[in-house]
């Protein structure tokens, strides 16, 4: 035992010395701690309090507020301040394994449906809603030629379609390579795609209601789904080039930023887009 923790005898000392030696020894009894390790015990927990109160750099961005699985590395965010919006705003971000998110591109402006959004579950065709919620970006397609994306690209040719004819569930929300002299798509349930030459000089699309199983049927001489999208939710949501005024649900914006995007995304990095109000994509 250390020297200062050695009692004297008693009449080399007065009564108030030897009471605190005492509570000193009863201390060191009881486990050795003194005022001053109490205080340091106290200063080391307020500490890691503080640390725990204070966010971590990638929760302050806003992908590191929505969370998205490990693989997702690259996050597009459109948010707007409210369902009713017609207009948002558009960020591009990437983080690498393991590591948290940087703003790669934006902010920048973008046009919504005609009636703002809607939860992407309640969406009914026709009503110029965008759907919101989270989405993948499996594929592009322009009538100007592919301008080096890594996504699949399809550039568009005067046979090319995209038919949302809820009376044909077969072919709803494919993208068809030409259309048969049998199938009965209604004018304003099929996009002529090369009829719309500034919207669709290029486009990316949202993983919104597509079909599963899409393979050519030699029977209907069309592309035709093996599990048919939900003919109720509407169809056609891209990421295009901004024409005049709001669209009919998709996300539009000048060309350049459409092709700035097909330059960054990459599939190996499983990108997803995130959109609706601000509240609600922090929610998903």
């Amino acid at each position: 035992m250390r020297a200062v923790h050695q009692l004297a005898p008693a009449r080399h000392r007065g009564p108030a010395a030897v009471v605190l030696a005492l509570f000193v020894a009863v201390a060191v009894c009881l486990g050795g701690t003194t005022f001053s390790d109490q205080n340091a015990e106290a200063s080391t927990a307020s500490g890691r309090l503080a640390a725990a109160r204070t966010p971590s750099p990638d929760s302050l961005t806003l992908p590191g507020r929505i969370g998205a699985p490990d693989d997702v590395r690259q996050m597009v965010t459109i948010t707007s301040p409210t369902w009713a919006s017609t207009v948002g705003t558009l960020k591009a971000w990437q983080r690498p394994a393991g590591g948290r998110w940087t703003k790669m591109h934006g902010p920048l402006p973008v046009v919504l449906g005609y009636h703002g959004w809607v939860i992407a579950a309640r969406r009914v065709q026709s009503t110029g809603t965008s759907p919101a919620g989270r989405f993948g970006l499996p594929a592009a397609f322009g009538v100007l030629p592919n301008p080096g994306t890594a996504l699949r690209y399809r550039h568009v040719d005067s046979s090319d379609w995209w038919p949302y004819e809820p009376r044909d569930p077969a072919t709803y929300n494919i993208y068809e390579l030409h259309k048969d002299s049998r199938s009965s798509w209604r004018a304003d349930y099929a996009e002529h795609l090369a009829s719309y030459p500034v919207q669709y000089a290029y486009a990316i699309i949202v993983g919104f209601n597509l079909p599963r199983g899409v393979h050519f049927s030699a029977e209907r001489n069309q592309r035709v789904a093996t599990h048919p999208a939900d003919t109720a939710l509407g169809g056609g949501i891209f990421l295009h080039v901004r024409g005049s005024g709001s669209t009919a649900g998709c996300v539009a914006m000048d060309q350049v930023h459409v092709r700035w995007l097909l330059g960054w995304l990459a599939p190996a990095k499983h990108p997803q887009v995130v959109m609706g109000p601000y509240d609600y994509v922090l929610k998903l």
